[in-house]
């Protein structure tokens, strides 16, 4: 056995395990970023969610009602609005995903008091403080109020 033949066969060795690996990692790296992209729309829906369920659950306890409630932004988010219709409302929370924007909505039973608000815009990720309250004039259906607390 010569000495440079050992050298060759590890070489030969290595060089087949990285021809392996490196793809394997190529793919890990493309996964892990999709499987943040999915998780960060989950924690989309999930927010634009509590937000209505508790507007609703504040407009049917009557007047004066106010609920706090720490939900947490994913960075993806390009804004988060309410829209006020005449006998009702709705969340939209718009966020950047691999296939473009895309929106998650849901209704509110209750009109708010403003008729477009911005709760979050651009940039403004992670924990946030949100105040929901109703308030009820005499005559009229009650209202939503969505603000975000600092």
């Amino acid at each position: 056995m010569k000495k440079g033949q050992v050298s060759t066969e590890l070489l030969v060795v290595v060089g087949l395990v990285l021809l392996v690996f490196i793809p394997l990692l190529v793919m890990v790296y493309f996964k892990a970023n999709e499987v943040s992209e999915q998780v960060a729309t989950y924690q989309a829906e999930l927010l634009v969610f509590r937000l209505a369920y508790l507007a609703n659950s504040v407009g049917s306890l009557g007047t004066d009602t106010t609920v706090y409630t720490d939900l947490y932004i994913p960075q993806n988010v390009v804004y988060l609005k309410t829209h006020s219709f005449e006998n009702g409302g709705e969340i939209v929370l718009r966020l950047t995903t691999a296939e473009g924007e895309s929106e998650v909505v849901e209704i509110v039973k209750y009109p708010f008091t403003t008729d477009k608000s911005t709760l979050a815009e651009g940039p403004a990720y992670g924990w946030a403080r949100f105040r929901i309250a109703s308030h009820y004039e005499e005559g009229q259906i009650g209202k939503i109020e969505i603000t975000r607390e600092s």
